[in-house]
Parts: structure tokens; sequence; C-alpha cells
């Protein structure tokens, strides 16, 4: 009466994907902090130093600090970079179990990418930290100043260690198993 003869066969359970949405969403994180501090350290505002007397003396950009220079451009190019391991691990994560054997030129690429964005990143975020502490007494000096040029080159620095920590956390989440599903998972999943 309840269906004795009624069996539902149910497919071999797939493994486990969350490493794989945890390191999509951790380069997706990495991409958009890199650009971020990226654009808040270039639009840094002009911020005028005045003398005692109240004449102009300089007025600074973040063009004004190799090391801020360094981090907008570290930080595009990691940007870049990161867009294309995105585009790359994607690559590798639908063909790799979809055939016997994934192609290994792609993962190849993937981990010189990887290493490229993080030492991008890392080199940049120590750099502009050094800068802070180096340049300190003429960055604070704008922090009265309209343009929030202090403010700015503080949250660029805070943002782009982000990306560094998401960059490193992207390249080792990809190697880890972590027992849980995401998205709804096929047979070839």
């Amino acid at each position: 009466m309840y269906g004795s003869d009624c069996h539902i066969m149910m497919a071999a359970a797939a493994p486990p994907n969350g490493s794989k949405a945890v390191t999509l969403l951790l380069r997706l994180c990495t991409f958009g902090l890199a650009l971020a501090s990226a654009v808040v350290m270039a639009t840094a505002s002009d911020c005028t130093i005045y003398d005692a007397d109240g004449t102009a003396a300089t007025t600074v950009t973040f063009k004004n600090y190799p090391p801020f220079v360094y981090l907008v451009a570290c930080n595009i190019t990691a940007a870049i970079l990161e867009m294309a391991a995105i585009y790359v691990y994607l690559q590798l994560v639908n063909k790799g179990e979809n055939e016997e054997a994934a192609p290994v030129l792609p993962g190849v690429v993937l981990v010189v990418v990887d290493v490229a964005v993080q030492v991008l990143l890392y080199s940049s975020s120590g750099a502009v930290f050094a800068a802070v502490t180096a340049y300190g007494a003429q960055i604070r000096a704008c922090a009265g100043a309209a343009g929030h040029f202090c403010e700015q080159v503080h949250r660029a620095k805070l943002v782009g260690l982000g990306a560094s920590f998401a960059a490193g956390l992207a390249a080792v989440t990809k190697d880890v198993p972590l027992p849980f599903n995401v998205w709804p998972v096929t047979p070839h999943d």
C-alpha cells in the first residue's frame, strides 16, 4: 500500500564543493579590495600644507609619495591578474572534474598568478605601511585639511592589507577540502 515496489535510485554522493565556493569568493574579494584600494589612493585629494604665517607652503597628492604610487600600480596590476586567475580557476573547476585528468598548464598558470598577486599586494602594503611611518608627520599635517588626504591614505592602506589577506587565503583554500556544499550538487560535481 505504501509503495514497497517503488525504489528510488540515489546517485553516489558527490564530494563536498565548499572549498571551490570559498576560493571563488576570496578571489572575488581580492579583486574588489585591490581595485578599491587603488581607487581610494589614486583619488586621495590634494592637501595644502601652510606655513606658520598662513601662506601655502606646498600642495601634496598621492603622487608625491613613491610608495603610494607603487600601491596604485601594484593593486591595479594585481586586480587584473586576479581576474585572469578567476577565469583560469573557473576553467579548471569546470573541466577538471568532467575529464579524467585535469590539464596541467592552467594549473601551473594559476599557481604563478597566485604568487604574483600575493607578491604585488604584500609588497605594496608593506611599502605603504613603511611610508606612513616614515612620512607620518607630513601625512598627519593633512589630517585637518578639506581634502581628507590622511583618511584616504589610511583607508587605502587597510583595504590593501585586506586584499593581501584575501589573496593568501584564496591560494590556501583551493587545496583544502571543506566539508560542505554551497551550490546544488549534480552527479558531475
